[in-house]
């Protein structure tokens, strides 16, 4: 039987009566361990696990700020979906009825330095092709077809961008077409405009249906109609739509995430067994409502909330997944004067030190978790999130947990950021600890 090397960490809180109030056991509250089996791997990440979206390039004066572009740089994105639902406004000419290529130069030109992978978004057909109820009128679906075409023309082919790889031909339409009653004329729509883009250049991925939400009641009927044209499947997921949903809610549900991987790679298998089919979580975030006046996804709460929800989508093998998003007022990991805001020190940490192998991770406790990574250069890190609103007290119980004599550790809490150095053979004996709503990220 071959020996692993494992790590166990016990883990002392003081959570026993959020956990009663939350509905959750208490006989393991005090104490909870968590296991990392450095030889068991589970899943994969890369740079794809921790992209984002944006919306700046659609405004080329805005795009155009160095400061903006230097944070991007910096933060090395590799994977960032082009969306906003104005899109086709900014970049239409309404009078002419077509794409403004100038407009969409103007954009792609002064923005990502960093040269990402793009997923480009078009939210829906243009205002003059819609009837009053939003719906895409029958008689423009040929003319929407070929409007999505000619902006793949313009993008991969005139521009030569190739770098923007996947495609959806539309966002969030799934609820006014049920609404409408009218599903299955969506799916329709899919088809007719993924044949059309797809004639125009070969090489790019058409996916979809980017899902209000991970509704698998209309994932399936979605695949059962459009299974050929399919190279992704797409869906959304915010939390909530209260501002006054209790922190210790939020964090509970945080593996809902995994298991929305789980149910849609079951379907995609089921209807597309013949070839892996990726998945995108395309926009996800602590509110769906702009104007709840929540506030907690740019704090060190939502730092932890993210944080947690990259963890349960690396476990799972999501694909691909963009939060929403980069940059604004109210939910941008980079805020409108271009400063960093704590949660996207954690997508820069999952960019450096979290891409690789997803080594197996388990924990006796509901609100404290670990993400174990292997690099390519045979570098270990652990992620240590505290979900809890108490003080946790870390011990790490493990012969071998490192072979450096020091252990770099980056904390992430409710006073900022800070970087320390500890000793191996301290961090054996002496606990960590843990602030409420707290992240310990070590580099062993």
């Amino acid at each position: 039987m071959r020996r692993r090397d494992t790590i166990k960490l016990a883990v002392s809180s003081f959570a026993s009566l959020k956990l009663i109030e939350m509905g959750f056991s208490t006989a393991a509250s005090n104490t909870a361990k968590i296991t990392i089996d450095w030889t068991r791997s589970q899943a994969q990440t890369t740079s794809f696990t921790f992209g984002s979206n944006d919306y700046e390039i659609t405004i080329p004066d805005r795009a155009a700020d160095k400061i903006y572009q230097k944070r991007l740089a910096g933060l090395g994105v590799g994977l960032i979906r082009v969306h906003h639902a104005g899109l086709c406004e900014r970049w239409t000419n309404p009078q002419k009825k077509t794409w403004d290529e100038a407009k969409i130069k103007a954009g792609y030109n002064v923005s990502y330095p960093q040269r990402p992978i793009i997923i480009q978004n078009i939210p829906g057909w243009p205002i003059w092709m819609k009837n009053q109820n939003g719906i895409l009128d029958g008689s423009e679906h040929d003319n929407y077809a070929a409007f999505c075409a000619e902006l793949v023309k313009i993008i991969t082919r005139r521009l030569g961008l190739r770098q923007v790889t996947y495609w959806e031909p539309f966002n969030e339409k799934d609820m006014l077409y049920q609404k409408a009653g009218k599903l299955d004329e969506l799916w329709q729509i899919y088809n007719k405009v993924a044949k059309a883009m797809k004639a125009v250049n070969p090489q790019i991925k058409v996916g979809g249906p980017a899902l209000n939400w991970g509704d698998t009641g209309k994932l399936a009927p979605f695949l059962r109609a459009c299974r050929a044209n399919v190279d992704f499947i797409s869906w959304h997921s915010y939390a909530s739509g209260d501002a006054q949903e209790p922190t210790q809610k939020l964090m509970s549900r945080t593996s809902d995430y995994a298991h929305q991987v789980y149910e849609f790679r079951k379907l995609a298998r089921q209807y597309i067994p013949h070839r892996k089919v990726p998945l995108l979580l395309g926009e996800y975030n602590i509110n769906y409502s702009w104007d709840s006046g929540e506030n907690r996804q740019n704090t060190h709460i939502g730092a932890v909330w993210f944080a947690s929800v990259l963890k349960h989508l690396a476990d799972a093998g999501i694909d691909m997944a963009t939060s929403w998003h980069l940059k604004d007022g109210i939910y941008g990991m980079i805020d409108p004067q271009n400063h960093l805001r704590q949660v996207a020190i954690v997508f820069s940490w999952g960019i450096k030190y979290l891409t690789g192998r997803v080594m197996y991770a388990s924990s006796t406790h509901p609100l404290i978790e670990a993400m174990a990574v292997r690099q390519k250069n045979g570098k270990r890190s652990l992620l240590l999130i505290n979900k809890s609103s108490d003080r946790t007290q870390v011990r790490l119980e493990a012969k071998n947990l490192t072979t450096n004599s020091n252990v770099s550790v980056f904390y992430l809490d409710g006073n900022g950021t800070r970087t320390s150095k500890l000793a191996a053979i301290g961090l054996k004996n002496k606990p960590l600890s843990l602030p409420p709503y707290s992240l310990a990220l070590l580099r062993l």
